[in-house]
Protein backbone atom coordinates (compact mmCIF):
# COMPACT_ATOMS: atom_id res chain seq x y z
CA UNK A 1 0.00 0.00 0.00
CA UNK A 2 3.12 2.58 0.59
CA UNK A 3 4.42 1.88 -2.18
CA UNK A 4 1.22 2.44 -4.50
CA UNK A 5 1.00 5.66 -2.79
CA UNK A 6 5.07 6.63 -3.23
CA UNK A 7 4.09 5.65 -7.27
CA UNK A 8 1.20 7.76 -7.28
CA UNK A 9 3.10 11.09 -5.89
CA UNK A 10 5.89 10.69 -8.15
CA UNK A 11 3.62 10.75 -11.05
CA UNK A 12 1.60 13.56 -9.81
CA UNK A 13 4.89 15.49 -8.48
CA UNK A 14 6.05 14.69 -12.31
CA UNK A 15 3.30 15.64 -14.36
CA UNK A 16 3.45 19.06 -12.00
CA UNK A 17 6.74 20.01 -12.75
CA UNK A 18 5.93 19.33 -16.42
CA UNK A 19 3.22 21.87 -16.70
CA UNK A 20 5.39 24.52 -14.62
CA UNK A 21 7.94 24.08 -17.13
CA UNK A 22 5.70 25.18 -19.98
CA UNK A 23 5.46 29.08 -20.86
CA UNK A 24 2.29 30.74 -21.11
CA UNK A 25 0.88 32.41 -23.96
CA UNK A 26 -0.66 34.75 -22.23
CA UNK A 27 2.41 35.73 -20.21
CA UNK A 28 5.34 35.78 -22.71
CA UNK A 29 6.42 35.48 -26.51
CA UNK A 30 7.85 31.54 -27.33
CA UNK A 31 8.63 29.55 -29.57
CA UNK A 32 6.22 27.83 -31.74
CA UNK A 33 5.58 25.08 -34.59
CA UNK A 34 2.59 26.28 -36.10
CA UNK A 35 1.25 23.35 -38.22
CA UNK A 36 -1.79 25.09 -40.15
CA UNK A 37 -4.55 23.38 -42.48
CA UNK A 38 -6.00 26.10 -44.59
CA UNK A 39 -8.51 26.76 -47.42
CA UNK A 40 -9.02 29.98 -49.87
CA UNK A 41 -11.61 31.59 -52.01
CA UNK A 42 -9.63 33.07 -54.50
CA UNK A 43 -9.55 35.19 -57.80
CA UNK A 44 -7.79 35.90 -60.75
CA UNK A 45 -6.07 39.20 -62.14
CA UNK A 46 -3.76 39.25 -64.86
CA UNK A 47 -3.66 36.98 -67.98
CA UNK A 48 -5.31 34.38 -65.33
CA UNK A 49 -8.28 36.37 -65.71
CA UNK A 50 -8.57 36.07 -69.19
CA UNK A 51 -8.62 32.07 -68.46
CA UNK A 52 -10.28 31.39 -65.42
CA UNK A 53 -12.80 32.84 -62.87
CA UNK A 54 -13.17 32.02 -58.89
CA UNK A 55 -11.10 28.59 -57.85
CA UNK A 56 -10.42 27.14 -54.54
CA UNK A 57 -7.27 26.10 -52.54
CA UNK A 58 -6.73 23.59 -49.75
CA UNK A 59 -3.60 23.43 -48.48
CA UNK A 60 -0.95 23.14 -45.66
CA UNK A 61 1.71 25.80 -43.46
CA UNK A 62 4.10 25.10 -42.08
CA UNK A 63 5.66 27.95 -39.84
CA UNK A 64 8.18 28.66 -36.98
CA UNK A 65 7.39 31.55 -35.15
CA UNK A 66 10.25 32.68 -33.21
CA UNK A 67 10.55 34.31 -29.45
CA UNK A 68 11.28 37.77 -31.33
CA UNK A 69 7.92 37.09 -33.28
CA UNK A 70 9.56 36.67 -36.81
CA UNK A 71 8.21 33.49 -38.54
CA UNK A 72 9.50 31.25 -41.11
CA UNK A 73 7.74 28.88 -42.92
CA UNK A 74 6.57 27.06 -46.04
CA UNK A 75 3.37 27.17 -47.57
CA UNK A 76 1.92 25.13 -50.23
CA UNK A 77 -1.82 24.64 -51.78
CA UNK A 78 -3.92 22.41 -54.37
CA UNK A 79 -5.66 24.69 -56.72
CA UNK A 80 -9.31 23.68 -58.24
CA UNK A 81 -12.06 25.24 -60.05
CA UNK A 82 -14.33 24.86 -63.13
CA UNK A 83 -15.10 28.51 -64.08
CA UNK A 84 -12.89 28.29 -67.42
CA UNK A 85 -13.27 31.17 -69.73
CA UNK A 86 -11.57 30.38 -72.70
CA UNK A 87 -13.74 28.23 -74.31
CA UNK A 88 -12.74 28.87 -78.24
CA UNK A 89 -9.25 27.02 -77.12
CA UNK A 90 -11.83 23.92 -78.17
CA UNK A 91 -13.19 25.57 -80.98
CA UNK A 92 -11.48 23.67 -83.69
CA UNK A 93 -13.31 20.17 -82.32
CA UNK A 94 -16.58 21.77 -82.47
CA UNK A 95 -19.23 20.25 -85.17
CA UNK A 96 -22.05 22.50 -86.70
CA UNK A 97 -23.96 22.56 -83.66
CA UNK A 98 -21.25 23.69 -81.50
CA UNK A 99 -20.77 20.50 -79.28
CA UNK A 100 -17.77 17.78 -79.15
CA UNK A 101 -18.87 14.42 -80.79
CA UNK A 102 -17.80 11.43 -79.23
CA UNK A 103 -17.72 8.04 -81.03
CA UNK A 104 -20.68 7.11 -80.26
CA UNK A 105 -21.92 10.27 -82.60
CA UNK A 106 -23.51 11.91 -79.56
CA UNK A 107 -22.77 15.54 -77.69
CA UNK A 108 -19.89 13.99 -75.41
CA UNK A 109 -20.17 15.32 -71.62
CA UNK A 110 -16.77 16.88 -71.25
CA UNK A 111 -15.24 18.53 -67.96
CA UNK A 112 -13.35 21.72 -67.84
CA UNK A 113 -11.60 21.91 -64.85
CA UNK A 114 -8.89 24.15 -62.99
CA UNK A 115 -6.38 22.67 -61.44
CA UNK A 116 -2.68 23.76 -60.18
CA UNK A 117 -0.15 23.77 -57.63
CA UNK A 118 1.27 27.00 -55.06
CA UNK A 119 4.47 26.46 -53.10
CA UNK A 120 6.89 29.26 -51.62
CA UNK A 121 9.09 30.10 -48.96
CA UNK A 122 8.28 32.92 -46.43
CA UNK A 123 9.04 35.01 -43.58
CA UNK A 124 7.15 37.51 -41.77
CA UNK A 125 6.00 38.75 -38.64
CA UNK A 126 3.64 39.15 -36.05
CA UNK A 127 2.93 42.41 -34.70
CA UNK A 128 1.60 41.74 -30.92
CA UNK A 129 0.86 45.48 -30.28
CA UNK A 130 -3.03 44.79 -30.65
CA UNK A 131 -3.10 41.05 -29.94
CA UNK A 132 -4.94 39.40 -27.27
CA UNK A 133 -1.87 37.80 -25.89
CA UNK A 134 1.92 38.24 -27.00
CA UNK A 135 2.03 35.61 -29.10
CA UNK A 136 -1.27 36.79 -31.49
CA UNK A 137 -1.43 39.56 -33.58
CA UNK A 138 -1.63 40.94 -37.04
CA UNK A 139 0.66 38.72 -39.22
CA UNK A 140 2.56 39.99 -42.28
CA UNK A 141 4.51 37.94 -44.72
CA UNK A 142 6.02 37.46 -47.99
CA UNK A 143 7.47 34.77 -49.91
CA UNK A 144 9.23 33.37 -53.45
CA UNK A 145 8.18 29.86 -54.91
CA UNK A 146 6.45 28.41 -57.51
CA UNK A 147 3.15 28.22 -59.57
CA UNK A 148 1.87 25.63 -61.87
CA UNK A 149 -1.82 25.27 -63.40
CA UNK A 150 -3.36 24.00 -66.33
CA UNK A 151 -6.53 22.61 -67.92
CA UNK A 152 -8.06 18.92 -66.34
CA UNK A 153 -10.29 17.44 -69.47
CA UNK A 154 -12.24 14.92 -68.18
CA UNK A 155 -14.86 12.73 -70.16
CA UNK A 156 -17.33 11.15 -67.55
CA UNK A 157 -19.27 8.81 -69.95
CA UNK A 158 -18.19 9.60 -73.50
CA UNK A 159 -14.84 8.02 -75.68
CA UNK A 160 -13.72 11.65 -77.28
CA UNK A 161 -10.29 10.03 -79.15
CA UNK A 162 -8.89 14.09 -79.97
CA UNK A 163 -9.12 14.88 -76.07
CA UNK A 164 -7.16 11.85 -74.89
CA UNK A 165 -3.69 10.58 -74.70
CA UNK A 166 -0.71 12.90 -76.31
CA UNK A 167 -3.66 14.75 -77.63
CA UNK A 168 -5.23 16.00 -74.74
CA UNK A 169 -1.80 18.03 -74.12
CA UNK A 170 -1.79 19.52 -77.21
CA UNK A 171 -5.04 21.10 -75.07
CA UNK A 172 -4.60 21.46 -71.44
CA UNK A 173 -1.99 24.86 -71.58
CA UNK A 174 0.14 23.25 -69.31
CA UNK A 175 1.83 26.65 -67.28
CA UNK A 176 4.57 27.05 -64.85
CA UNK A 177 6.83 29.35 -63.58
CA UNK A 178 8.30 31.43 -60.71
CA UNK A 179 5.77 33.30 -58.19
CA UNK A 180 5.65 35.37 -55.06
CA UNK A 181 3.21 35.55 -52.01
CA UNK A 182 1.98 38.10 -49.62
CA UNK A 183 0.03 37.69 -46.79
CA UNK A 184 -1.79 40.25 -44.61
CA UNK A 185 -3.94 39.01 -41.82
CA UNK A 186 -4.20 38.06 -38.14
CA UNK A 187 -2.58 35.24 -36.12
CA UNK A 188 -5.02 34.31 -32.85
CA UNK A 189 -3.77 31.80 -30.12
CA UNK A 190 -5.99 31.61 -27.40
CA UNK A 191 -4.19 30.52 -23.64
CA UNK A 192 -6.83 27.97 -24.32
CA UNK A 193 -5.23 24.96 -26.29
CA UNK A 194 -7.86 23.92 -29.03
CA UNK A 195 -8.65 27.49 -30.48
CA UNK A 196 -6.11 28.49 -32.78
CA UNK A 197 -6.39 30.08 -36.35
CA UNK A 198 -4.98 32.42 -38.59
CA UNK A 199 -7.15 34.83 -41.76
CA UNK A 200 -6.26 37.15 -43.89
CA UNK A 201 -5.76 37.56 -47.39
CA UNK A 202 -2.86 36.19 -49.45
CA UNK A 203 -1.79 37.69 -52.92
CA UNK A 204 -0.31 35.38 -55.76
CA UNK A 205 1.69 36.70 -58.57
CA UNK A 206 3.36 34.15 -61.43
CA UNK A 207 5.09 35.20 -63.92
CA UNK A 208 4.88 31.84 -65.78
CA UNK A 209 4.76 30.48 -69.69
CA UNK A 210 3.47 27.76 -71.60
CA UNK A 211 5.28 24.58 -71.26
CA UNK A 212 3.76 22.64 -73.96
CA UNK A 213 5.41 22.25 -77.46
CA UNK A 214 2.95 22.35 -79.12
CA UNK A 215 -0.91 23.74 -78.53
CA UNK A 216 -4.16 23.10 -81.81
CA UNK A 217 -5.35 25.96 -80.79
CA UNK A 218 -2.61 28.18 -82.12
CA UNK A 219 -0.71 25.79 -83.92
CA UNK A 220 2.31 25.56 -82.29
CA UNK A 221 4.75 26.57 -79.03
CA UNK A 222 3.47 29.74 -77.09
CA UNK A 223 6.01 31.22 -75.54
CA UNK A 224 5.27 34.63 -74.03
CA UNK A 225 5.31 35.22 -70.75
CA UNK A 226 2.74 35.43 -68.83
CA UNK A 227 1.55 37.57 -65.75
CA UNK A 228 -0.76 35.55 -63.30
CA UNK A 229 -2.70 36.70 -60.39
CA UNK A 230 -4.87 34.81 -57.66
CA UNK A 231 -5.89 36.77 -54.77
CA UNK A 232 -8.34 35.84 -51.61
CA UNK A 233 -10.00 35.28 -48.59
CA UNK A 234 -7.16 32.43 -46.58
CA UNK A 235 -8.10 30.66 -43.14
CA UNK A 236 -6.47 28.29 -41.63
CA UNK A 237 -6.59 26.22 -38.07
CA UNK A 238 -3.59 25.50 -36.52
CA UNK A 239 -2.19 22.56 -34.30
CA UNK A 240 0.68 24.24 -32.96
CA UNK A 241 4.19 22.76 -31.23
CA UNK A 242 5.32 24.99 -28.33
CA UNK A 243 8.41 24.84 -26.56
CA UNK A 244 9.24 24.23 -22.75
CA UNK A 245 11.10 26.42 -20.54
CA UNK A 246 14.06 23.79 -21.01
CA UNK A 247 14.12 23.74 -25.23
CA UNK A 248 11.75 20.74 -25.45
CA UNK A 249 8.76 20.85 -27.24
CA UNK A 250 5.53 19.00 -26.69
CA UNK A 251 1.79 18.13 -29.20
CA UNK A 252 -1.23 20.52 -27.46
Amino acid sequence: MIGRKHVLFVILLTTTHAFSQRKSLRDSVVNTVLIGMHYKASLTAGEMADRWGFNNQIGLDLTNKYKNNMTVGLNAGFIFGNQLRQPEIFAGLLNEFGTITGTAGTPADILFLMRGVVGHVSAGYVWNRFGNNPNSGFWFSGGLGYMMHKIRIESLYDNVPQLQGDYKKGYDKLTMGVSSRQFIGYLYQADARLVKFYAGLEFIQGVTQNVRTYNFDTGGREDELRFDVMYGLKFGLVMPISQRTRGEYYYE
